[in-house]
């Protein structure tokens, strides 16, 4: 199964932002939604999500760092790509900005 890391921006949604301000600090659990630049598919993808700074107020966004396995993530993650983070309820959106390669 593939590694694949990402830097994206993500904007925190308005109902998660009222119960917190931002991410958990250090690196948790979540999960990325995101769609087949093809098909239009829709997956999920269990990741872990590090929080690297805060951009300006929280509707500007939050700089953050995941990972996520899978040996199709490439098709679904990319530069550019808009997904979702989850983490038992929607939290934001976002753009991936850079894959890191390891």
């Amino acid at each position: 199964m593939k590694r694949y890391k990402y830097q994206a921006l993500v904007r925190l949604l308005p109902e998660a932002s009222a119960a917190t301000a931002t991410l958990p600090p250090g690196t948790s659990r979540m999960v990325i939604k995101a769609e087949h630049r093809e098909t239009h598919a829709s997956k999920l993808f269990s990741s872990l999500v590090t929080l690297d700074d805060a951009i300006g107020a929280r509707n500007s966004g939050i700089s953050v760092t995941f990972v996520v396995l899978g040996d199709d993530a490439g098709d679904y993650l990319g530069t550019g790509e808009r997904f979702a983070l989850w983490d038992g309820h929607d939290l934001g959106l976002g753009v991936i900005t850079r894959r890191i390669f390891v």
